[in-house]
């Protein structure tokens, strides 16, 4: 089989999802580990980040809880960061395991992600999209993580999803120059959840201000971590 046609980004030689479940993967770690399962009924609106868009299936995740759990429309602000942003085509392919899941989801997506993928530029892109349950502000910074790290940002957002490949295939997305970048665009008493409970990360948001702490990983995974930026400044554990 191609290269190009697996689940795997050839820049870092790393896995966009879960091979076990993409879609179970992203609902345990970005969505409980930013407890959005309880939070999400009692929003008009939310601002999440992401670090590493990749196909979307976070994003779509999200969306698709939002379907569940609320009977109003969210006001949605999605801010992401992607260095290679994936065609449409390879996009469809990667997610179409989850596509019966997603319903009404996936049409409207591929048809914004088509349309919003043919203008982008380096910098910041943006769009607004509805979808059944949330009216998203969409923005992608199309670039460098260092790049975007050096950008000023307001402390908005309520939630981060880091997601950017293992810190072994991709070093520099959890430098501690952008996870002090993550903690000055976050909101007091704004969470996030990973992955990866490697080292390095953990010291990297713990020296940039965060609370961080572990929990049990998915699937086999041993751990995943969960953090939130504190009122006050303080050591995390």
């Amino acid at each position: 089989m191609n290269r190009e046609d697996q689940n795997l980004n050839p820049h870092y030689d790393d896995l966009y999802f879960s091979e076990s479940d993409g879609m179970d993967e992203s609902l345990y770690v970005f969505i409980e580990g930013n407890n959005l399962t309880e939070r999400l009924p009692d929003l008009e609106q939310i601002t999440v980040g992401e670090t590493g868009f990749g196909t979307g299936l976070n994003f779509l995740t999200l969306l698709n809880q939002v379907g569940r759990e609320r009977k109003k429309p969210l006001r949605l602000t999605y801010l992401c960061l992607e260095k290679y942003p994936l065609t449409g085509e390879r996009i469809t392919a990667l997610l179409a395991p989850f596509r019966n899941r997603l319903k009404d989801l996936m049409p409207l997506y591929e048809k914004y992600w088509t349309a919003f993928y043919e203008k982008l530029t380096p910098g910041w892109n943006r769009a607004d999209w509805s979808f059944p349950g949330a009216e998203v502000h969409f923005e992608l910074y199309f670039g460098d993580g260092k790049d975007w790290a050096k950008e000023q940002g307001k402390p908005c957002v309520n939630a981060w999803f880091l997601d950017g490949h293992s810190p072994e295939k991709n070093p520099d997305i959890w430098a501690p120059e952008i996870m002090e970048a993550v903690f000055a665009r976050t909101a007091l008493e704004g969470t996030l959840a990973s992955f990866t409970s490697a080292g390095i990360v953990k010291r990297a948001l713990r020296g940039a201000g965060f609370f961080i702490k572990r929990k049990k990983g998915f699937g086999k995974k041993r751990h995943m971590i969960q953090g939130y930026r504190p009122l006050e400044e303080r050591e995390g554990l």
